[in-house]
């Protein structure tokens, strides 16, 4: 396996087992929902950034540009592959902890 394919797929493992907990935490009553809403907010937050500073150096500066064109863009196989890995990750604690029933 290569980076290009263990990187998501670690990054995923982390995320389901961070949602899975954040998420028990509100079932539960052990945490309110501000943590729920900081996990969904900030990756969006970052998203919009990330989005801005692309259009900044598509359009408007000819050196970020020729920087844009060397970084990493994530495909569709690396988004599957980590929430591939996330849910995996997350239905194997709660079938650990849980059972099947």
């Amino acid at each position: 396996m290569t980076r290009h394919t263990t990187l998501p797929l670690l990054m995923g493992a982390a995320m389901g087992a961070m949602m899975l907990m954040m998420l028990h935490g509100l079932l539960t009553g052990e945490s309110s929902g501000a943590a729920l809403a900081l996990f969904v907010a900030a990756p969006a937050a970052i998203a919009a950034l990330a989005l801005a500073a692309a259009f900044f150096a598509a359009r408007l500066s000819p050196r970020l540009r020729r920087l844009a064109a060397r970084v990493h863009r994530p495909s569709l196989r690396h988004a599957g592959q980590m929430l591939g890995a996330a849910a995996l990750t997350a239905g194997s604690i709660h079938l650990i902890l849980h059972g099947l029933t």
